[in-house]
């Protein structure tokens, strides 16, 4: 992990290094092992480095490629040795010594922008090209490294976190209402791909390279899914088979320098395929141990006792942190209610506490089976395409394997599918307009948050769902409707809320399943590869169940720990939250949450089996922002 920042003085004025000194400084958690800055006139760039591999100790970074390239980048690349063929037929004479960062400056030599058709892995970086005058900023396929920037017509500012933008004086913070809507409802987060809490700092969408100059910006999407393409194998076994080389390439690629690297262990079936195939090869290679990092609960909580079967197997070095010694990590749990913070983390308790007890043990980098749930599954809408292709015996078996495994009426998921699949979709939207029926419902989703009415109304809230929706369309084939969730923006604003939470305690977060390789096989997965019989990610658990205890491997129900812990917080907090939310500065919170709906709860405050555990905490966190903000 690194934190790149810089400044673009678009009009021709010099950059203050000073300045892009604070900024490179505020991302000193991100980045606590080296800090420098370069700059050139009209351009300067910053880089904070965490050494989580061996080659991050070699650079020396921002670089140049013959004083006319220069570089700033946040960037793990996979596939060295391929990269490094094309670009020694290229003429590129490399090193032994080569590290990432000079894989990218000098692909970009050889192809130019075209660069990023040749790299695999998480990256975000920024080229200087003197010789053309212009920045060239890029950012990976799935999202996996954050950037934000800020354009004018005089000024370009980049960074990987929103608090290196905040550190200079020339961006405007003007408030996005927008975003805190979506903070407070906490279902529309994910409705577009460059929004921020800013209306002039945006968030370069995935996938997508920036060429920049003095007079002009071009953006572009360099990489998209292909739903037309379909893998065809002979037998489930084979499946299975490719799907696990795949899956243990990405997991591979993402343990270069070991001892540095750990894994989250939830007890839910991808955490423990990404702990598998870790602890496999590292002790096929010689290894140390894989360090492992749980919440866990009670002995009779269904994820403890994942957990600990998982463990039990051996070749791991498993580190726990209990539900009761919530109250000894406080001190470091941070609440991201800062300027710099987005609202959106204020709930990431496993999360942090797994970062933070991984920094105890001098971990830098950090797997995870996010979002495994996304990538080897598809929706129930599979059904309704079996229904639309008249696989009629296929869809019967389907509905009910649906009622065994998990209650619901034959009769009831066989009559949905079907009016899906066969009732006309204008013959539908006729029918709503006649019965005043709202279909998605956004109205009642609404009205179940603590979002004041108007301000609902300000923001467009209902256009803003109708757009986080907008994915789900069941006249698609299952293959495209997949794509869709897969290209939806949810899953980059859940990759920003990891690095966020793990860059505040100096951890790298590494997502194997996040894999262009991975997410490409997955999506060309006939559809009963992936769902089959009512269940889920059905070519994860034919793939890994050599590796898994089968219990693990084919568990159908979920118990999330998030809440115990959540549930521990408000315990231990529930005096200071109360005292700050009946404080005077509460009312400025009445321009964007319902009055008398925030009153009830401070008046009658929540049990704590209440869900509304998470409203009560989300206040605290968005009051104390907003505080900030106008006094900033």
């Amino acid at each position: 992990m690194s934190g790149i920042t810089g400044i673009f003085q678009r009009d021709g004025q010099p950059v203050d290094r000073a300045v892009l000194h604070t900024m490179t400084e505020a991302m000193a958690r991100r980045g606590p092992d080296r800090r420098q800055i370069w700059t050139d006139g009209a351009i300067g760039f910053g880089h904070a480095a965490l050494f989580s591999t061996l080659e991050a100790e070699r650079e020396q970074q921002p670089t140049a490629l013959d004083g006319e390239i220069w570089i700033t980048g946040d960037a793990r690349i996979d596939e060295w040795d391929e990269l490094r063929r094309k670009l020694e037929v290229k003429g590129e004479m490399l090193s032994a010594a080569v590290t990432d960062i000079e894989l990218i400056v000098r692909a970009y030599r050889v192809w130019g922008t075209a660069c990023v058709d040749h790299l695999l892995g998480d990256f975000a970086f920024v080229i200087w090209d003197s010789r053309e005058q212009r920045l060239f900023c890029a950012r990976d396929h799935s999202g996996v490294k954050p950037f934000y920037y800020h354009l004018s017509d005089r000024l370009f500012v980049f960074g990987s976190e929103m608090r290196a933008l905040l550190a200079m004086p020339a961006v405007p913070q003007r408030l996005n209402e927008v975003r805190l809507a979506d903070a407070i409802v906490d279902e529309t987060e994910g409705a577009d791909h460059t929004s921020t809490f800013y209306l002039d700092i945006q968030r370069l969408p995935r996938a997508h390279i920036m060429v920049i100059d003095r007079t002009s910006m071009q953006q572009r999407r360099y990489w998209s899914l292909d739903s037309t393409r379909e893998i065809r194998l002979k037998s489930d076994q084979e499946y299975a088979e490719a799907f696990l080389d795949v899956f243990r390439k990405a997991v591979i690629c993402r343990l270069r320098t070991p001892d540095r690297v750990g894994s989250m262990l939830s007890g839910g079936l991808d955490s423990s395929s990404v702990v598998a195939v870790a602890r496999q090869w590292l002790k096929a290679t010689g290894q140390a141990p894989l360090r492992t990092f749980s919440g866990i609960h009670t002995e009779d909580n269904l994820e403890t006792r994942m957990i600990r079967q998982v463990v039990a197997q051996g070749d791991v070095q498993p580190h726990f942190v209990k539900v009761e010694e919530f109250e000894q990590l406080l001190p470091e749990f941070h609440s991201f209610d800062e300027r710099g913070d987005e609202l959106f983390d204020y709930a990431m308790h496993i999360v942090q506490l797994m970062d933070i007890a991984a920094h105890h043990q001098q971990v830098k980098a950090l797997l995870d089976g996010m979002p495994g749930d996304n990538i080897t599954a598809v929706g129930s809408n599979y059904i309704t395409w079996m229904l639309r292709e008249f696989k009629l015996m296929s869809a019967i078996r389907e509905c009910r394997a649906w009622e065994q495994m998990w209650g619901e009426k034959f009769w009831s998921v066989f009559s949905l599918h079907a009016k899906a699949a066969y009732f006309p979709q204008w013959l539908r939207a006729i029918k709503w307009r006649l019965t005043g029926h709202d279909p998605h419902q956004y109205d009642a989703l609404i009205a179940e948050t603590l979002i004041d009415p108007e301000f609902a109304r300000r923001t467009n809230l209902l256009e803003r769902f109708a757009a986080y929706y907008a994915h789900v369309d069941v006249r698609c084939t299952t293959r495209e409707q997949h794509r869709r969730w897969l290209d939806h923006g949810m899953l980059p604003v859940a990759y920003e809320r990891y690095d966020r939470v793990a860059a505040r305690h100096s951890i790298e977060p590494r997502h194997p399943y996040a894999d262009r390789r991975v997410i490409e096989f997955c999506l060309a997965l006939p559809a009963a590869q992936k769902n089959h019989l009512a269940w889920a990610k059905v070519i994860n658990r034919r793939a890994l169940a050599p590796l898994l205890p089968a219990e693990v491997v084919w568990r159908s129900q979920k118990d999330s720990l998030d809440f115990a812990f959540a549930q521990e917080r408000y315990r231990l907090q529930a005096e200071e939250i109360f005292y700050t939310l009946r404080s005077r500065s509460a009312e400025r919170l009445y321009s964007y949450v319902d009055k008398g709906k925030m009153q009830t709860l401070l008046a009658q405050p929540p049990a704590f089996t209440s869900p509304q555990i998470f409203h009560i905490l989300m206040l605290r966190s968005m009051m104390i922002w907003l505080e900030q903000y106008r006094s900033g």
